[in-house]
């Protein structure tokens, strides 16, 4: 048997003071049960750390139950001090899951530091802590090389190649190298500061060397723990080069010559220095203008001609040319070096495994007269001015391989 709800009212009437007068509707008014709810602040725990560093670490929590009120705020407080508030440092979550759990990441901290941390949430009713944490930042370390084996090494100078791997948990705010005649150099002797800084590669050129001298180099790095070095490297500069040339000039030159012997001036000069900074040879060369020639020619008795072509009096063909005076495409020795199109000599060819940063076994290509990479064939070949230091290594690597007939004797 269903029962009906009754809904209680109280009638209000009104008196009525004259006769024939419309009496006034009742008015009524419903009474409602009450219902009495009391809302809390939300329970939540503070989240291990993950991730730490120097400077940075990942933490969160979990809020298990809101209080009977919609959670509107939640994150991380910290700071130096025993439990911290929201009046002091906070972090806001990067994800909220839909349990309750959030991930928060702290950043810009100090390395070597103690931080007390909670979690933190809001409701209508107030802010809730979690249970406090500390967190204990890294420790500042020295920062970690790689140091490539040298072989950019010059009678005066030579280059190095450095990587600083990692920066120890703190900003690398300079590196460079260092070296000297005696085992394990710092930068108290001599020094040369590179101009970037953090990690990363990097490859410095050493000038103002003695040469057929040992000496040791160790890159070196700073941050905020001081200085860290690399590991001890060893090389020995080479003997320098005795390449010389005549220039052969007209001796009432025209217009037209004067210019021309002033666009090959420097390329004679600077494939000069080239040639004996950074190899061994022994050889005089005789520099021709002549306007007949098509670009440039020369022979392994030394003559070199230059046509009147302005594309090819620079330093890339003028090098080039003096390869030749040398013996590549120009001898007997250089035919037996080459079968089926590539250069037989384990010198030069582990030399372009170190230049290339080739974990494989790579050749040298030839032909008849001409070799590559970094034979300097065409100026498109020139991507800076290292490829004519390459070019020089490479002569100077197949004067180890046995090309001394025409460019003199070979020394260690």
């Amino acid at each position: 048997m269903k029962t009906k709800s009754l809904i209680f009212s109280i009638v209000v009437l009104s008196v009525v003071s004259a006769g024939c007068e419309k009496a006034a509707v009742p008015a009524t008014k419903e009474i409602e049960s009450p219902v009495s709810v009391t809302a809390k602040i939300p329970t939540l725990t503070t989240a291990a750390f993950s991730s730490v560093t120097t400077v940075s670490a990942i933490t969160g929590g979990m809020v298990s139950a809101n209080g009977g009120a919609s959670v509107t705020e939640r994150g991380i407080c910290y700071g130096l001090k025993p439990n911290p508030t929201i009046a002091e440092l906070v972090v806001t979550p990067s994800s909220v899951s839909g349990s309750g759990e959030f991930v928060a990441r702290l950043t810009g901290l100090t390395a070597s530091t103690k931080y007390y941390v909670r979690a933190f949430a809001k409701n209508s009713v107030g802010v809730a802590y979690g249970n406090e944490i500390e967190l204990n930042t890294a420790n500042v370390a020295g920062a970690t090389f790689t140091f490539t084996p040298m072989f950019i090494i010059g009678s005066t100078l030579a280059a190095t190649d450095v990587e600083v791997l990692t920066d120890g948990g703190n900003a690398v705010t300079e590196k460079g190298i260092c070296w000297g005649t005696s085992v394990n150099p710092t930068t108290a002797d001599h020094k040369l500061k590179h101009n970037s800084t953090g990690t990363g590669k990097f490859r410095t050129m050493i000038k103002g060397l003695s040469e057929k001298t040992d000496y040791h180099v160790r890159a070196y790095a700073i941050n905020a723990s001081g200085v860290t070095y690399s590991d001890d490297v060893t090389f020995k500069t080479r003997p320098a080069g005795k390449m010389t040339y005549t220039f052969n000039k007209a001796q009432n030159p025209t217009a037209e010559q004067l210019a021309a012997y002033d666009r090959l001036q420097m390329p004679v000069d600077s494939a000069t220095w080239y040639i004996n900074n950074f190899s061994s040879t022994t050889k005089h060369v005789y520099l021709n203008y002549d306007p007949g020639v098509p670009t440039a020619d020369a022979n392994n008795e030394g003559w070199m001609r230059f046509g009147a072509s302005t594309g090819v009096q620079n330093i890339r063909t003028m090098l080039h040319e003096m390869n030749h005076t040398l013996g590549t495409g120009t001898s007997s020795w250089w035919t037996g070096k080459i079968v089926g199109g590539k250069y037989q000599g384990q010198h030069v060819n582990a030399l372009l495994k170190k230049i290339q940063n080739s974990s494989a076994d790579v050749q040298l290509s030839g032909d008849s007269q001409h070799w590559w990479p970094y034979g300097l064939n065409q100026n498109s070949e020139v991507t800076s001015s290292w490829d004519y230091v390459y070019n020089c290594l490479i002569i100077e690597a197949m004067r180890k391989d046995g090309m001394t007939t025409y460019s003199g004797a070979y020394t260690p």
